[in-house]
């Protein structure tokens, strides 16, 4: 997103907030209309998303139904779902055994860590050197 862009998105969003509290002022409440507007417009982009030719099908159902839940008021209802699925899942990967027992390194692999671990003719200077400080 542009700089440009995130200004006006911005501008947009204080006269939004502006209108509103001198909506209010004047007594005319549409904090009602507002819980239809928002869902609305979230579902109308998930909409928008899975009959698009570049959107991905996947994240406009996900999108659309946020907005669907948003407008009957049954948002919660998605977020205990997916907190009982986690549980689930968790609990799944707990009680399954391992696919493949852990084996130790091949006997070349371990030669070489040996060699890398052997002490050699720069270490030991390098001790030496630190041992005169």
């Amino acid at each position: 997103m542009s700089e440009r862009s995130g200004k006006v998105l911005l501008g947009l969003v204080l006269l939004l907030v502006g209108g509103l509290v001198l909506l209010d002022l004047v007594g005319i409440d549409i904090g009602d209309l507002l819980g239809f507007i928002i869902p609305g417009v979230i579902m109308i982009y998930g909409a928008k998303k899975i009959m698009g030719q570049t959107g991905s099908r996947f994240w406009g159902i996900l999108v659309f139904l946020f907005g669907f839940l948003m407008l009957i008021g049954k948002l919660d209802l998605l977020f205990h779902a997916l907190l009982a699925i986690g549980v689930i899942y968790l609990g799944y990967r707990l009680l399954r055994p391992s696919q493949e027992p852990k084996q130790a390194p091949p006997a070349w692999e371990r030669e070489w860590a040996q060699k890398v671990l052997k002490e050699d003719t720069l270490d030991a200077w390098e001790k030496n050197v630190t041992k005169r400080s």
